[in-house]
């Protein structure tokens, strides 16, 4: 099987829309295309494409998708395309079972090369019932001038540093962490802000499982990047740690599985996270084991201060500025790294976890 990176890998979302629909036709797959009506930079169309392999009743069904946080698709776009070119022919795929691909599902900012998509929004934190289920962030509030500044400099930056180094101080890094990443709902144009309404990857991803996920046995594996260890990965899960999904992701990733639930993950619980809040689309007698599949790029630290910088040039700066290309290229470094080996190895964790997951399936 080819794990050269230039092999998978794209340059922008149109390579890799383009890429990911060329091999799917090879396959012969059954193929759908939701368009959203918002348009890409350059103009283009902006698509969730899913295609599917395999019987037309399945028992089990594996689904991959990529790009829920629109600039880390580079990653999930390659671990398809490698699907369906050079893995699929090997896999050890039951005849009962199918392979759904759901390819960008934030094509907006897989295009814009931004985490959040058209309307500023953390998808991963738009599946729940709004306004019913915002939860108040009230410590967010009290840092919202240095998480979201109107300026961008030295100075501006020496200042926010300090007071979220003295919130860290007094309270913790680790709850510096949670506020940050929980989610918001009150500052439209703030960072993690998770959106007033279900936005229209949240209703596309539910159509999407209504209209063709029918199996009494899924995989599910959402691919991300940012955090943890270089090129390596964890599995993770929203449920608790002593939930089914849990234990079965236990036999099926090993010691790469993490419930958030059970606050010793990579990352710390968020509202509105989608294996949560997809979960009632399923079928109710269809057994669901739905991880995100993180790769881990370089310290939190960086990965945030680029998401913060990319915010600040979406909302106030100038992107053909010389500072604005540094920002999209430091977002880019941070969520799609250039290193040859970083790639390699997430083609090769990849497609690991996805052998891990057909025979999960097949054991029942």
């Amino acid at each position: 099987m080819s794990s050269r990176p230039e092999d998978h890998f794209s340059a922008d979302y149109a390579a890799a829309r383009a890429r990911f629909l060329r091999a799917a036709e090879r396959r012969a797959a059954r193929m759908w295309t939701f368009p959203l009506e918002r348009r890409g930079p350059d103009g283009e169309e902006l698509a969730v494409d899913v295609a599917y392999v395999g019987p037309s009743d399945p028992l089990g069904l594996l689904v991959v998708s990529s790009g829920l946080h629109g600039v880390e698709g580079f990653a999930g776009s390659a671990i398809q395309h490698q699907l369906l070119a050079a893995q699929l022919d090997g896999l050890a795929l039951a005849r009962t079972t199918g392979l759904l691909l759901v390819h960008a599902l934030n094509p907006f900012g897989f295009a814009a090369v931004r985490r959040v998509n058209e309307n500023n929004v953390d998808l991963n934190r738009n599946f729940l019932r709004h306004p019913d289920e915002h939860v108040a962030n009230a410590d967010y509030d009290r840092l919202e001038a240095a998480l979201n500044p109107e300026r961008l400099d030295d100075t501006a930056d020496r200042e926010a540093r300090a007071i979220l180094r003295g919130f860290a101080n007094e309270h913790g890094p680790r709850r510096l962490q949670e506020v940050v990443t929980a989610g918001q709902y009150r500052h439209p144009r703030g960072v993690q802000f998770g959106g007033a309404s279900a936005e229209a990857s949240n209703h596309i991803a539910r159509r999407i499982i209504r209209e063709h996920v029918r199996a009494s046995r899924l995989a599910w594996v959402d691919v991300h990047t940012g955090l943890g260890a270089w090129a390596d990965f964890v599995m993770l899960t929203s449920a608790g740690p002593d939930d089914p999904v849990v234990q079965r992701g236990l036999a099926w990733y090993g010691g790469a599985t993490q419930s958030i639930g059970a606050g010793e993950a990579v990352t710390p619980a968020c509202h509105g996270a989608a294996d949560l809040g997809l979960a009632g689309e399923f079928a109710t007698d269809t057994t669901v084991t739905f991880f995100a599949q993180e790769f881990g790029t370089y310290d939190t630290t960086r990965v945030f201060w680029a998401m913060r910088a990319d915010n600040w040039l979406h909302h106030h700066g100038d992107p053909e500025s010389e500072q604005g290309r540094a920002i999209k290229g430091e977002l880019l470094e941070v969520f799609r790294p250039l290193d040859p080996a970083w790639r390699r190895g997430v083609l090769d964790g990849g497609a690991r976890v996805i052998r891990q997951a057909c025979a999960g399936l097949a054991a029942g």
